[in-house]
Parts: C-alpha cells; structure tokens; sequence
C-alpha cells in the first residue's frame, strides 16, 4: 500500500502497520523518525504518491549500544587513540586490576595494541559500549534516539 502524506501519523501508522514485519521491530520513536524521513521523501518527489514506505523500514536498523559495537566491530580500531584516552580520562570505568595493568602496559604498547589486549576487559564495561557507539554513530551519521538506541536510516 503506497500511503498518502496527508493521511500519516506515527499513531495512526503503528496501528495499522504495526504488526508488519517490517515495522514490529522499530521502537515508536524509530518509527516515529523514519515516517519523517518518509515524508521528507515525498516532498522531494515530482510523484509523492509512488513513494512506498515500505523500503525505508527494510533498510533500516534500531540497536542498542553493543549491537552498534558488535555490529561495526571492524571500525573500532580506527578510534582506538580516542578510546584509550576515555580510558586515562576515566569515561570508561575499568577495574583497579586493569587500571594497574593498564598503567604498567600504557606507554608500552601502541593506542591499537592497548584496546586489543584490553578488549576482554573493556567488553564488561558498560561505559565501554555506550562511549564507542557514540563514537561509531557519530562517525556513521546514526541518530541516536531518546530510548538509548541508535536509528540507522537507509539510503534515502
């Protein structure tokens, strides 16, 4: 069904497609923004009413902090000077038995090569997720929403 502008609202949206399993998964916010980009879709279009909604939900994503992480694991190293220095600055929490190793391997060991031997450390830090996610959604222009989780629109 292609949806006309006039007759879109999260609420009324969610009610009727809300269960499509395209859109189960969104939070309401999430689907909240991706009927905004919908809409801004529409208006760019000379044909607003050939525009499906239904790609928008497929290409995109809504994920927590670790999924973030998990999922961009490959990028992380890229941050890692950025990161090791959350670490001496203490915005990501280690423990005082990995602090004490950090401290003794800190001027031993490249940036790449701290956050590689600390990896298992750092994976039980909480702060550890929530930082570097933040790091990769800036980098990656994800709109982080007010539930805590990213939103990752697609190519529109």
């Amino acid at each position: 069904m292609t949806t006309t502008k006039a007759e879109l609202n999260t609420q009324d949206f969610i009610a009727e497609f809300g269960q499509h399993e395209l859109v189960s998964d969104f939070s309401e916010e999430a689907i909240n923004a991706i009927l905004s980009q919908y809409k801004r879709v529409q208006s760019e279009s000379n044909d607003p009413a050939s525009i499906a909604w239904e790609p928008l939900f497929n290409d995109a994503l809504e994920w927590d902090a670790s999924g973030v992480v998990y999922e961009l694991s490959n990028e992380v190293k890229e941050y890692a000077s950025e990161i090791i220095n959350m670490i001496r600055n203490a915005d990501i929490g280690i423990s005082a038995d990995t602090k004490e190793k950090f401290d003794s391997l800190e001027y031993d060991l490249s940036d790449e090569e701290l956050l590689q031997f600390f990896r298992s450390e750092l994976m039980k830090s909480p702060d550890y997720f929530n930082e570097v996610a933040a790091i990769l959604a800036r980098e990656n222009d994800f709109t982080k929403l007010d539930n805590g989780k990213y939103l990752i629109l697609g190519a529109y």
